[in-house]
């Protein structure tokens, strides 16, 4: 995973949530388990710790500082990648 990523997808967030819980900073299921671009963070079982993880890894990857309110339990995959295009885009 790469910080050239111009157009995140749903795919790229799953990339990113399958390499944290690989690394043990999201539950272990989501190394292997299905995942789709409806589901859910709090479907997922990703809580306050692990969003944590997840949106420190994304800034890693942006170069861009996540707000406050980037992330919320019902978000799901698909509308996180869009956040992340538009916050992109702005430059943060």
């Amino acid at each position: 995973m790469t910080a050239e990523i111009t157009n995140w997808t749903a795919e790229n967030v799953i990339a990113v949530m399958r390499e944290l819980a690989a690394n043990e900073d999201l539950p272990a299921h989501l190394v292997s388990g299905e995942i789709k671009g409806t589901d859910t963070v709090d479907t997922l079982g990703i809580d306050s710790l692990g969003g944590a993880f997840l949106i420190e890894r994304l800034e890693e990857l942006t170069g861009v500082l996540m707000p406050d309110d980037f992330l919320e339990l019902e978000d799901d995959i698909a509308t996180i990648a869009a956040r992340l295009n538009e916050l992109v885009a702005k430059g943060g």
